[in-house]
This record gives structure tokens, sequence and C-alpha cells, in this order.
């Protein structure tokens, strides 16, 4: 009967205005940040069986059911979970989501069970804690200890970061190490840039006597910390080194075929025999030499060969008579070969004096009087004292002009090595801290008064600062021809600081930067994704709540697959197409007003029914 339609015009009724509501919610909530639109799908309801179905049989060939429907219903609300569009705020504390994490918040004392959502409208509070100021609900991730480092396991808490929150000064020698290699990571100040490998030759002429002019050092200063933060300057200076250097020699034997002695080049810096010998007239002479050098000279002439000089004696030279010059090199007073960190020995080209000098009393283990290997390898040990200015190390570069190692060595016996067995002169990797035998340890025995004040270091107590080494690593100095382009590349010692600003990084680290200069890792902020994100029950305020249908959250962070990345800076956007919510609603609105139609259709079947009356005869 009609009564059948009425009510399966109800269901429509109730239905499309379900959609109709559901669509005004997503259009209501176009702009708000990180909402997830929502779909409907529809499914229709129980059917009344006006005719069994039958099977068939040798007569008949079987009838299909004949079931009549009785109208529709909602069968599903769904959550729709695509990514909405970032829209920049310029706020750092904003965040967006890029992938199909959630954050999570709870209660600041944990009272309550976690929430889930992508609006990351996120601000410190006047306590330092991240929190969502809509809610009052903290953000919830993991907090770094005074290194740095961030245990990321176990349930996340709160992420506290006080406003003025202090970086504590760190003395130079005190911080992160580093080295050029990962089994040589013990150094604390690194230096770097060229050494004018023309001033170590210039140097090495001045200690001949083949010129008057010594080479030029060069002098870099830097700014380095103690324990309570004052900064002190360095000032380190860099000096070619020919100690040792012997000049060439020449001595005459034989007939008097000169007219007096011969010279020599100091610098010279090869041995050779000279032998002249003149014609049976006298004449003219032959001279020859064991370079391979050949040439005939007449009485009277000057001559150089082999870096000597003669003149021929004049009027006339012994007939028949031999004359012999020998020459013996200069040396240069540099090691043939010194061993560098990693056991290598190498043949060195030239070396250089370390020294460094404070101005403000500061006082270090200065090397008195360097060490040195005399004849068969006899090591003679150096002697050490302190005081505001003086000489650290010596420095070694091989022929090609690179770094091969330090040492508190200096001059060696012609011919001889800083070998193996003086290992305790020379620097190994992956071997014990740097020392001042291995000539690359600024060892502080007192500090000055400094730069500053040290009241103002969190660490400042009114005592001393803590004198100790400062390990120098020079691996990244050369020494090529060119000018001088030494500097200090980094040092791990800084003053305290506060608190200036912090960043977010993709994986949710917060960076701090501080007032000295320095970052520092403070938090990391954690992220949920879920099994079944659809399942996820909806709150309001841009929450959701773990069920039994979404699973447990599985805890992560930034950057790590499914999660995706923090932008921060940023808001997701709602991902409702307004476009489509419209067209939709047009949808909703005429099936709604298809099925008021059915009910009207039905009501006027009803009123023929009423109407109904037998026909007069």
């Amino acid at each position: 009967m009609a009564f059948n339609a009425l009510f399966t015009g109800i269901s429509g009724l109730d239905s499309y205005q379900s959609w109709i509501d559901m669509l005004s919610n997503n259009i209501a909530n176009t702009a708000t940040v990180g909402f997830k639109g929502q779909r409907m799908t529809f499914a229709d309801q129980f059917y009344q069986e006006m005719q069994a179905p039958s099977g068939a049989s040798n007569t008949r060939g079987g009838t299909n059911p004949q079931d009549m429907g009785l109208g529709v219903k909602v069968n599903s609300v769904d959550t729709m979970f695509a990514q909405g569009g970032l829209e920049t705020t310029g706020v750092n504390t904003d965040l967006a989501l890029s992938g199909d994490g959630f954050f999570i918040m709870r209660n600041v004392d944990g009272s309550s069970a976690p929430v889930y959502t992508r609006d990351g409208a996120f601000q410190f509070n006047s306590n330092g804690l991240l929190w969502d100021p809509a809610s009052g609900l903290a953000v919830q991730g993991y907090m770094a200890d005074q290194t740095g480092a961030i245990t990321n396991t176990g349930t996340p808490g709160d992420i506290n970061i006080p406003v003025g929150l202090a970086e504590q000064a760190t003395a130079t020698g005190s911080g992160v190490k580093t080295g050029p290699a990962l089994n040589d990571q013990v150094f604390d100040m690194s230096m770097g840039g060229n050494l004018d490998q023309t001033q170590w030759s210039q140097q090495f002429l001045n200690a001949v006597g083949a010129s008057i002019n010594p080479g030029k050092p060069t002098t870099i200063s830097t700014t380095i910390y103690d324990s309570l933060g004052n900064a002190h300057q360095a000032n380190i200076t860099y000096t070619p080194d020919a100690a040792g250097s012997t000049a060439a020699t020449v001595a005459s034997a034989g007939a008097a075929d000169t007219a007096g002695p011969p010279t020599v080049n100091t610098a010279t810096s090869q041995n050779d025999t000279i032998t002249i010998t003149a014609n049976a007239t006298g004449t003219s002479a032959t001279i020859t030499d064991t370079l391979g050098n050949t040439q005939t000279a007449t009485p009277g002439s000057t001559v150089t060969m082999g870096g000597a000089t003669f003149t021929l004696a004049s009027p006339t030279m012994p007939a028949n008579g031999i004359q012999t010059i020998t020459v013996t090199s200069a040396t240069n007073g540099l090691p043939a070969t010194v061993q560098n960190a990693q056991g290598t020995a190498a043949s060195v080209g030239s070396r250089w004096k370390v020294s460094v000098s404070f101005t403000d009393g500061t006082q270090f283990a200065t090397i008195a009087t360097p060490g040195s290997i005399g004849p068969g390898g006899a090591v003679t040990a150096p002697t050490f004292g302190t005081g505001s200015s003086g000489t650290v190390g010596y420095l070694y570069f091989d022929k090609n002009g690179q770094f091969i190692n330090t040492s508190s060595i200096e001059t060696v016996a012609n011919g001889q090595s800083i070998l193996p067995a003086d290992a305790t002169y020379l620097h190994s990797a992956g071997g014990t801290a740097p020392n001042t035998n291995q000539g690359n340890q600024l060892n502080v025995t007192v500090w000055g008064p400094g730069v500053g004040n040290p009241s103002s270091a969190p660490t400042a107590g009114g005592g001393a600062p803590t004198p100790g080494p400062i390990a120098l690593d020079f691996s990244k100095n050369a020494s090529l021809a060119g000018n001088y382009t030494a500097n200090v590349l980094s040092q791990n010692g800084y003053a305290a600081g506060t608190l200036s600003n912090v960043t977010i990084g993709q994986d949710g680290t917060i960076n701090g930067s501080f007032t000295n200069g320095q970052t520092k890792v403070l938090a990391q902020i954690a992220l949920a994704t879920f099994q079944n994100e659809g399942g996820l029950q909806r709150l309001g305020g841009n929450q959701f709540a773990a069920s039994t249908a979404s699973g447990l959250p599985l805890l992560g962070f930034g950057t790590q697959g499914r999660f995706g990345n923090i932008i921060a800076g940023s808001l997701e956007q709602s991902n409702v197409d307004l476009a489509d919510q419209f067209t939709k609603l047009i949808v909703a609105q005429r099936a709604f007003e298809a099925n008021s139609r059915g009910i009207t259709t039905a009501d006027q079947n009803l009123i023929t029914l009423i109407n109904l009356r037998a026909s007069e005869n």
C-alpha cells in the first residue's frame, strides 16, 4: 500500500538531510586549519519479500525472487585524509605536516589520554611550554640533555624551553673534538691556510749566508675561552725555520791553475769535484766536474761551475798542471724523513716554528730547548718552561707542501730522520691525546684576566677559571709558494649565552640559537601515525582520538617514512574542495526534493483511496 512509499520517502529525507548536514559542515570548515573533509556513502535498507525464488524443474524454468525495497540509509561517514595545501605564516612555531603524521597533545600534568591533530598553530607560553593556545594542551616530544643528545624512546612528554635559557660557558679544550679522520678526532682548535714556501727558502738563504734578508713570519689572532667564559686573545706566529743549516764550502788541491782560492755559493745544494787540466803550453785549460759539465778557458778567465767560482792564472798556467776543487754542498737542517700520523715516512721539504703569545698574562707550557737528533739517531729530549709567549711546536711539510706532522724536535744531524723509534715526539692517529712532546698542544697553566665580566657567566662563582690543555690541529695547513693565508678554522670554546631564537627542522628537531653565537639541539617533536587513520574518532577542536578501529599509535619523527616532514612557519589548510562540495550539495538537494515528491504522491494516492464510493445505480 501507499504506507510503504511514505516511510521509504521519509528514509530518503532523513538520509539526504544528513548528507546536506555533512556537506554544510565541510563548507563551514573551508578555512579551518588542518581540517579534513568528510564524505558520505549510502546503502539500501531491508527488503520485503513479495515472492520467493524457485528453482528450475522438468516443466518450469524457475522464478526469480520479488523483493520490494523499503528505503535508504547512511552507510558510512568517512574522513578524507588527503593532504591540504600549505599556507606560509612566517611564525616559526606554526607547524604544518606534509605526510600522514599527527602532532600529539595532552594535559600538561599528563592526566589525560593523548589527542592527535593536524593543526600546528603552536606557541611557547610564559613558562616556555610548547602548547596549543586554543586548547591549552601541551605538544609532546623528547627533551635533549646538556650535550644536545636526545633519547627518543619511551612515552613522549612536554617540551619545555624556558625564556632566558642559559648556555653554559665552555672552555677551549673542553668542547667537541675534531680531527682530520674519524680515528683522529682529538683536537680542540683547527688551523688552516697556506704558509708561503718562498719565505722558508728565503730563510734558508739567510741561514747559510746567501742573503742578508731572512724569511718573513706571519701572525694570526684568535679568541679562546676559559671555563668561566672569559675571552683571551691568542696570537699565533708561524716562522720559517732553517735552524741547523750549514753553508756550502770549497777546497782546492794540486797545481796552481787558479789565481787565488776559489769561492762558492753558500747555498749550493750538490756536492761536486771540479778538475782543471792545463795544456802543455799553458795557454788553455779543460775544466770538468762530476756533474757532467765541461768547458775550455784561457788564462785570466773567470769560470763558474758546480757552485764554485774561480779565475784561471794569468799570464799563463803551469804546463800540464792539474788542480782539483772540491765543493761540499749546504745542508738545510731538515730531517730526511718524518713519520706522519698514519705511520708512513715522508720526505721533508720545509719546517715552521709555531709560537703563541698572550698580552693578558695567560701562562702556558713553552719549549725552552727544542729536542734534537744527533749522529746515529741519538735523541736529546726537549726541555719545557712556562711563559706568556713561547714556542709550542714545529710543523713539518713534505716536498709537495703537504702537512706531515708536528714535533718538539727541531734539529737533526745531516741525513737523520724522525723515525718510529721517536714516536714520543710525533703525533699518531688513534693514539693518546696530543701533548707538548708532540708539538701540538697549548697547555695553559694560568689564565689571565681575559676580556669580559666573569660574574655574568652562569658557571661563575668567584673562583679562578680552570686551566688545561688545548690540542692544536695543523693538518689543514699547507706550505706552497704563494701568499700567506693562515687562519684559525675553528675552536671548541665559547662564552656563556642566553637563548635568543629557536628554529624547528623538518624532523621536528628544535634548535636554539644563543647570544654567544652557539646553536644547540633542545628537543624533538614526536609524531604519530595509525594503521587505520579512518578509524580515528573526531573530537572537535581539530582533534582526533585513537579508537579500537584506528589501532594504537605508531610513534616516530619527521622525515621518517609515512610520518612526513614538519614545515616550520606554515600551517596546513583545509582539504575541502568548495567546487566539489557545492556540486554535491545540489545533488543532495535534488535527492531530498525527489523523496519529498514520493511522499506527496503517496499522499495523493491515499486521498484517492479514501474518496472511493460506490457508484449510484
